[in-house]
């Protein structure tokens, strides 16, 4: 101590950080402190003892070290006195868990578990387990992860599903048969966002008077279709690279819609109306509520420009229009491939709503430089009014010298819009697929196509 200086006194000297409430020590323990540190506070001091014990839970099985894995998550689900927050298990050894803690799904449903994530640890040809019931009818459920599990075959003649409370579904690699799946949504009174991806139901019925958002990745030969959604406000799909239908009606707050794909395997059907080759606008075809539209077209293939010209007059009122143009592939024919037939076509196509009074915001994304693509953009250079910004993005790994740049920058400078924007070129990488299946389900994103 510095000579004239006065002792500390004792309410300096006092444990400070003890000294807040319970709450804001229950929000340190839980939001800052993986879980096998957080269990040692106890030992911290008399004022700590009470408070793990009396912490909702978050487990994270990622958080605990490897070697001891299997032998803490059964001890720490076993010995915790309070409420389940968050159980996040990425890296379920189930035979472990039921051997070491037997009847844990009942647990975590006595737990009032608000989160739960259980993703198992499978590989290919492994028979998938079946969902516990108690996790079905865990009813203080809010957000359900469940990843590489089987479903009770005739779920709605069964016990049944008990999730009053659930708003966010998720389903990876689930065994589930297409009514289940339907019962299974339909019994989530509350949810309001849905994610699927590798599911084997083969037709997907959306029916939900609640659901805002639905993230859906299709298998082979999968159908999808979305019919009396009256809140959804956002569908992003994943297409496979395999025969597709979609279908969409009764969707009147629908302002997100993506990745439409005009390949010939893939189908777009509204309401009773399948979208063809040159299907022109009209009330039966048309959804007005879409604001933000994400198309995947191969600009090589004549048949699939056309498409897209087809898909764009089924939303007249997009603001933010993204087009993915998809590299051609080298296996399927294409004899309508010439700059000089594109170009006709869209010389002589008829008016496309969206284009010419609405669209505000477009982006091209994986732009190749292909003259079919500036054919495109010279369609909207000439009849689009609104447009106030155009972005167009090449891959870095499709960017192979600087002179390919510098070459489809001055192509894009040549464009005359009738608005007066020019054209933005960026050089990005090729956003991973996680990412963008994140973005997809977050709402706090209001375009989740955007780079």
């Amino acid at each position: 101590m510095a000579d004239g200086a006065a002792p500390l006194s004792a309410a300096v000297r006092r444990d400070r950080l003890s000294a807040l409430s319970d709450d804001l020590l229950h929000q340190i323990i839980t939001q800052y402190l993986p879980v096998t540190e957080a269990a040692k506070t106890a030992a911290l001091a008399r004022r700590w003892r009470h408070l793990w014990s009396s912490t909702p839970l978050v487990l994270r099985d990622a958080a605990v070290p490897e070697p001891a894995r299997d032998a803490l998550v059964p001890r720490v689900l076993a010995k915790h006195e309070g409420h389940f927050r968050t159980v996040a298990l990425h890296d379920l050894r189930l035979a472990s868990l039921d051997r070491e803690l037997p009847g844990w799904p009942r647990l975590v449903a006595a737990k009032h578990t608000q989160e739960l994530h259980l993703a198992n640890r499978c590989q290919a040809n492994d028979i998938l387990p079946l969902v516990p019931a108690d996790i079905l009818r865990c009813g203080s459920l809010e957000e359900l992860l469940l990843g590489s599990w089987a479903f009770p075959v005739d779920l709605s003649r069964g016990a049944g599903v008990s999730l009053p409370n659930l708003r966010k579904l998720t389903l990876v690699t689930a065994a589930i048969e297409d009514r289940d799946l339907q019962h299974l949504i339909t019994a989530c009174t509350a949810l309001e966002i849905l994610k699927l991806a590798g599911t084997t139901a083969k037709r997907i019925h959306l029916c939900s008077p609640s659901l805002r958002c639905a993230t859906v990745t299709l298998s082979r030969d999968e159908n999808l279709a979305v019919v009396d959604a009256p809140l959804l406000e956002r569908l992003v799909l994943f297409l496979p690279a395999t025969p597709a239908m979609v279908k969409i009606d009764r969707v009147a707050n629908l302002r997100v819609l993506g990745h439409l794909d005009t390949r010939r395997l893939h189908r777009l059907q509204i309401r009773d109306t399948l979208i063809e080759l040159n299907t022109m606008a009209s009330t039966s075809t048309a959804i007005p509520s879409v604001r933000i539209l994400a198309v995947t077209v191969n600009f090589v293939i004549l048949r699939e420009v056309k498409m897209l010209a087809s898909f764009l007059r089924c939303f007249p009122n997009i603001d933010t229009l993204h087009i993915e143009s998809a590299l051609h592939d080298p296996s399927v024919t294409a004899n309508e491939h010439s700059a000089e037939l594109h170009a006709s076509f869209w010389q002589g196509a008829s008016p496309v709503e969206c284009l010419r009074s609405h669209v505000k915001k477009m982006v091209i994304h994986e732009f190749r430089a292909d003259q079919n693509e500036f054919e495109f953009l010279k369609f909207v250079a000439m009849n689009s009014q609104e447009l106030q910004s155009l972005h167009v993005v090449l891959q870095e790994e499709n960017t192979s010298s600087t002179d390919k740049g510098n070459d489809t920058r001055e192509k894009l400078q040549s464009l005359r819009f009738q608005t007066g924007v020019s054209a933005v070129l960026l050089v990005l990488p090729k956003e991973d697929s996680i990412s963008s299946m994140q973005k997809a389900t977050d709402l706090t994103f209001d375009d989740p196509f955007r780079f």
